[in-house]
Formats: structure tokens, sequence, C-alpha cells
């Protein structure tokens, strides 16, 4: 498991290089929340021994990963807005990714436009 994971996540939730999606994603704070909840439900799936020992469980993962899930962590760029249905597309794409490309950090291509 890498520890830059947060950092590039967090990334793709601003559009800024980058469950299935079905939480709430009204706001940015709300999104990056389900972000890491998707994330951390996959990382649990994918390689749940490892994620176990780095984590303990799905709860504790979203609890160290979304730390940065704040309005001033989650801001959009100046001369950029959200966009709440972009944040849902990005996040069933992390709901829907492969294993390999969970484990290569792999940002989904819809995550590239969540602020505009």
């Amino acid at each position: 498991m890498h520890r830059t994971l947060p950092a590039l996540v967090l990334a793709a939730l601003l559009g800024c290089g980058g469950s299935s999606g079905s939480g709430d994603t009204s706001d940015p704070v709300a999104a990056c929340k389900n972000l890491f909840t998707t994330l951390c439900n996959k990382l649990f799936e994918c390689n749940p021994n490892q994620s176990a020992q780095a984590y303990g469980n799905s709860a504790g993962c979203v609890t160290a990963l979304s730390g940065n899930c704040s309005a001033a962590g989650t801001a959009c760029p100046s001369g950029t807005r959200y966009n709440a249905s972009n944040a849902s597309a990005c996040i069933s794409a992390y709901g829907s990714e492969s294993c390999t490309d969970v484990a290569n950090e792999v940002t989904p291509s819809s995550c590239s436009h969540i602020c505009q």
C-alpha cells in the first residue's frame, strides 16, 4: 500500500490531475468522504490482509485517509466550481476499478473534471 494514495485521491477528487458512488456528493466535503469510503471498501475487497494490517477495518481506513475532507482541503482552485455530477461519476469509477488499477493507483479519467 502506497503512502501517497490519500494525496492522489484528493487531487483526483478536486480534478487537479483525479459502496459505488451512490453516497452524498452535494458538496465537496461530502463527496470527499464518500470517495474515501468507496476507496477503502475497494482496498479491503482487493487486498484484505494488507488493508487490515494498515487500517484495522474499513472505518479505520476512512478515518485515516479522509483527514483533508474539509472545506479548505476540498476547495476548488480559483476560477473553477465544484461539479457534483462529475464527482459522482468519479466515485462510481473508483468503485468499479479493477484491483490491479487500485494497486497501481490509477486515477479514473472521469475524476479529472470535478472542478471546472
